[in-house]
């Protein structure tokens, strides 16, 4: 571990020698980067392909997926992101996700022992706000914090499925050409 982070410290002066983030999105056509925090019901791992409208606009595509013992997350994204300012960012999102969560509220989780689990299939939009610093050839960001909404569930077997999904610290790193 210490070896790939001593390379990264190496390698960033090389690849990140832009004034602004700004500079570092002018010209770019294509950002593919790995995305893992809090995001939606769980804390997957995710891959995105972004396509450059212009340097404050990308449109783009993200999956992901996480897994534990008894819950799992599989989610499929279309994302619209646009800068603000340097680096400030607010996405809009339509999702998919096919998901087993515990759906007990967080009291019902704490006291009982056993989960109520539910198996299901949704569609939700959503909006996320962050920054994300661009250089040469190398991005950087975080999804702050981030609220989401199913408005189409299907295949449920549960009468509690809670609606909303949120982000939180999801942690962005990639590259851009």
């Amino acid at each position: 571990m210490k070896i790939q982070l001593a390379a990264l410290l190496m390698i960033l002066p090389v690849v990140c020698n832009s004034a602004t983030s700004t500079d570092g999105r002018n010209g770019k056509i294509i950002e593919l980067t790995v995305q893992a925090g809090v995001d939606y019901r769980m804390s997957p791992t995710q891959l995105s392909a972004m396509y450059f409208l212009n340097s404050d606009n990308l449109l783009g595509f993200k999956v992901g997926s996480d897994r534990t013992i008894e819950e799992r997350q599989t989610s499929v994204a279309v994302q619209y992101k646009h800068f603000l300012e340097n680096s400030f960012y607010v996405s809009g999102e339509i999702f998919y996700l096919n998901t087993r969560e515990d759906v007990n509220y967080f009291w019902e989780s704490v006291f009982r022992k056993n989960g109520d689990y539910a198996d299901y299939k949704s569609l939700g939009a959503g909006i996320r706000i962050g920054n994300q610093w661009t250089w040469k050839y190398f991005t950087l960001g975080c999804d702050w914090i981030g609220y989401g909404r199913r408005f189409g569930t299907f295949q449920k077997d549960t009468h509690k499925l809670n609606m909303n999904t949120y982000t939180l610290l999801n942690v962005i790193v990639g590259v851009s050409f």
